[in-house]
């Protein structure tokens, strides 16, 4: 039987069980509850102010989609389009109107830091941030 200090020392045996372990908790923080609130709110404010465009799934299919020039993306394809990589920061930006793209933070799509400031009278940054993360990462989820 070997003592305990070589099952320790030995790292081949402690390796599966440390990776296990850390695995475990990876997946405990990416079911929190904060986090499953978080993309709750974001796809409540998604369909509050996203559809109109976007459509309900966020597939770029909405009556408004045929007067718009260029028509709205789908957003369901946002990862397929970056090569399976879904951009957290840069989503975050586009909807907040700090990075431009065509159709965005123009006219046609307002740049939603301010608009939510107008609309729903947040004046904190960091609850301005945290509306636009959580949307973000209701977006991440719905990926095709």
């Amino acid at each position: 039987m070997k003592s305990s200090h070589q099952f320790w020392s030995s790292p081949g045996r402690f390796l599966p069980a440390a990776l296990f372990a850390v695995a475990l908790v990876a997946i405990a923080i990416s079911c929190s509850p904060e986090k499953k609130e978080g993309i709750a709110e974001g796809e409540e404010w998604f369909k509050s102010y996203c559809t109109t465009c976007h459509g309900e799934n966020g597939d770029g299919q909405s009556q408004m989609a045929s007067m718009m020039n260029p028509p709205p993306k789908n957003l369901r394809q946002i990862a397929q389009r970056r090569n399976g990589v879904f951009p957290d920061a840069e989503i975050s930006k586009i909807i907040a109107g700090v990075e431009k793209v065509p159709g965005h933070s123009t006219t046609d799509m307002p740049a939603w830091w301010e608009a939510f400031k107008k609309t729903e009278g947040i004046t904190d940054d960091k609850v301005l941030q945290s509306k636009i993360d959580h949307i973000t990462a209701y977006l991440k989820t719905i990926q095709e």
